[in-house]
């Protein structure tokens, strides 16, 4: 068995060579928002909420560049700069870019007019040194916007991965990797560095008719790793729960910190 579930997902080399190298595990996790009621369009939501901030703007954490695409094509007389830890990412989203930890940016200090960080200050090994360093780099007047998930976000998977690994292997419950920087201490973390923070929540519900997209999600995020015998079981009481119910429903919550 592997250790704690999700535990790694700040290990450098694990982001590059395995979760991130490619956009194919981070793709099989939005898949499942083909399921949610009602969609919420954050891509969208963050082009609006950065439609007046000047350039630069810098895209940390920014994977195949959903983002960065969508604010060039909204003010493409601004500078978007793509910045993530995996080459493979960078690759897909495109120049100018650069190659960097969001923890130690090679970037001027004060010199950003808007800086993101979409779902991805959880990774960082000390996530408030990542905030400190957007802080860093943000210009007087700028933006800095971080979305993340609440602490209760598509709980029920992981509830029901984690009772059949206890119940199988004795071992301990998996943590999930967004509770490392969860909405609600994110937000008391921002604001220890900024001096407005203000909080929007996006709520939803997931409601998939079949097991396959559930046992995807939870395998992008390192539940694949385990023993075939949980994955079945799992597979199993997802699928249990879909004959009795109708569908699999989780509670989706994401959330922005708009940061000023």
């Amino acid at each position: 068995m592997n250790g704690m579930l999700f535990d790694d997902l700040s290990d450098r080399t694990v982001l590059t060579t395995r979760e991130y190298a490619t956009p194919d595990r981070l793709n099989a996790r939005i898949a499942l928002y083909e399921y949610q009621d009602p969609r919420h369009d954050l891509v969208g939501s963050a082009v609006r909420l950065l439609h007046q901030a000047p350039g630069p703007v810098l895209d940390v954490g920014c994977g195949p560049g959903h983002y960065r695409a969508a604010l060039r094509a909204d003010r493409p007389d601004r500078a978007t700069i793509a910045c993530d830890l995996s080459m493979g990412m960078l690759v897909v989203a495109g120049a100018p870019a650069l190659v960097a930890d969001a923890a130690a940016l090679p970037v001027r200090e004060a010199s950003c007019g808007a800086v993101l960080a979409m779902h991805m200050l959880y990774h960082v090994p000390d996530p408030e040194a990542g905030v400190a360093e957007l802080a860093r780099v943000r210009a007087p007047g700028g933006t800095v916007l971080l979305a993340t998930n609440g602490a209760r976000d598509k709980r029920r998977a992981r509830d029901v991965h984690n009772e059949v690994v206890r119940e199988l292997t004795g071992g301990p419950a998996r943590r999930d990797v967004s509770r490392r920087f969860n909405l609600e201490d994110g937000e008391r973390v921002a604001r220890r560095h900024f001096r407005t923070v203000e909080r929007i929540d996006f709520h939803s519900t997931i409601a998939v008719p079949r097991p396959e997209p559930v046992m995807r999600w939870l395998g992008s995020m390192g539940a694949g790793d385990v023993a075939p015998a949980i994955l079945d079981e799992v597979r199993a009481r997802i699928a249990a729960i879909i004959a009795h119910e109708g569908t699999f429903r989780l509670d989706a919550h994401a959330g922005f910190l708009l940061c000023r």
